[in-house]
């Protein structure tokens, strides 16, 4: 019999503690704001499309991209594979420019690296193609600047340059240091 209530007094410590230990871990405890990891992307997405649209409601630019990875803390996209349409009073696409990645600072301005490529998408355009390594657009102003080599290939035209700089608005490019250019008039 006292063997009995022995074991019932230390099934009831026993019962008593696993209680308070459950109580104590999940009840009276506060919960931790955990800040999120610098280094780590807010949020992720695969095939991304969106389209900006300026302040009188004309589509502007649209962006795709086949992963993107955005990170709040030092306020950057970073952009696999993107592909950027700029429209003609929000219309008429102007120009294609890609590349191998893309990084936008804040949401003004697109650095893009690796394999640029940017076509001229008018019918009576002189410049049809221009490709570089890096590119950089302030997507509201439309100016662009490179500091790598740059080739420019046209209507009968072919010129390289060690930088450039332009708009994509206005439709003006400059080649500066070093320019070397072909030019072929059209036979009759």
């Amino acid at each position: 019999m006292m063997l009995q209530r022995l074991g019932i007094l230390l099934l009831l410590v026993a019962c008593g503690f696993t209680g308070y230990y459950l109580v104590e871990r999940h009840y009276w405890q506060e919960d931790e704001q955990v800040a999120p990891d610098a280094e780590k992307p807010l949020f992720t997405a695969e095939n991304v499309e969106s389209t900006s649209y300026n302040a009188k409601g004309i589509r502007s630019y649209r962006l795709e991209s086949e992963h993107i990875e955005h990170f709040q803390k030092i306020d950057e996209t970073h952009f696999n594979e993107p592909v950027l349409w700029t429209y003609s009073d929000g219309k008429e696409e102007e120009w294609r420019v890609s590349s191998n990645f893309a990084v936008l600072e804040g949401n003004r301005t697109l650095v893009m690296t690796g394999k640029v490529r940017i076509f001229n998408l008018l019918p009576d355009a002189q410049i049809k193609v221009v490709t570089t390594e890096q590119l950089t657009l302030d997507l509201v102003t439309r100016d662009f600047w490179s500091d790598t080599e740059t080739d420019i290939t046209g209507v009968s035209l072919q010129t390289r340059g060690e930088k450039s700089k332009g708009n994509f608005g206005t439709h003006q490019m400059e080649l500066i240091d070093q320019v070397k250019s072909r030019y072929e008039p059209k036979s009759k």
